[in-house]
């Protein structure tokens, strides 16, 4: 087995662990950031009266998909009320904290209100 010159064959494994584990907590990271910033950009996108198609063209698919007969806790305090009669959730769910985006849809699948979701 070859090594790094001044170095053991458990040195050299050391570091090739070490760069693995920074190369990945990076790549998480990243990650993160990424999927928020693409996330945010498409929520602002979003226009009261839009419909869900739309909703869904620019933010993929919810990760959640609340109707006012369950509340949806992990998040919200209270249900949609009226005009609302679904909320869709989308989570960064590689967030260490709380991160989302709601859009309430009325009876005609049209957006009647939007918000963003995040812990402190």
């Amino acid at each position: 087995m070859s090594t790094i010159k001044g170095s053991t064959p458990k040195t050299t494994i050391k570091k090739i662990l070490l760069w693995v584990l920074l190369l990945a907590i990076t790549s998480y990271i990243t990650s993160c950031i990424f999927i928020s910033k693409q996330k945010s950009i498409a929520f602002e996108a979003i226009n009261i009266g839009d419909t869900q198609g739309v909703v869904i063209g620019r933010l993929g698919m919810p990760s959640h998909v609340e109707k006012p007969s369950t509340l949806f806790t992990r998040y919200a305090s209270h249900h949609c009320q009226h005009p609302c009669v679904e909320r869709l959730w989308f989570e960064n769910r590689l967030s260490f904290d709380i991160e989302a985006w709601s859009v309430e849809l009325d009876e005609g699948g049209r957006v009647v209100k939007k918000a963003y979701w995040a812990s402190p």
